[in-house]
């Protein structure tokens, strides 16, 4: 669980995070910033657009994933675990990259991929 409020970004804010980004968003990523980046009980926290704290500043890992780990610039970070990302694809679809390559962990979108992180929270 967060242990701080996470400011829920506006639209403007979503529309200025995608332009410095270089990315459009797909509108589940857009549906689940808008709900608290919530993935209950799972481990994990999203990256965040608006006054996130220092490890979850999604501009910061994503210039670190690239400089550091050659992260593909298809791929836009959405959470980070131990220098491994989650990341969104331009078909909308989230796909899990490691810092020792590709993998073939994919979910159709950030719907069922957040779903997932909240059923394997709770096994």
């Amino acid at each position: 669980m967060k242990e701080f409020e996470v400011k829920i970004p506006t639209d403007i804010e979503i529309a200025e995070a995608q332009e410095k980004l270089g990315f459009t968003f797909p509108p589940e990523y857009v549906a689940f910033i808008k709900s608290g980046y919530d993935l209950g009980d799972a481990p994990l926290e999203a990256l965040e657009i608006v006054d996130p704290p220092s490890y979850a500043d999604i501009y910061e890992v994503l210039v670190s994933a690239r400089k550091f780990y050659d992260l593909p610039v298809e791929l836009m970070p959405i959470c980070e675990d131990n220098s491994d990302y989650y990341c969104i694809n331009n078909n909308g679809e989230v796909v899990f990259w490691s810092h020792n390559g590709t993998t073939d962990e994919k979910w159709a979108n950030v719907t069922a991929w957040a779903k997932q992180m909240v059923l394997e929270a709770g096994e």
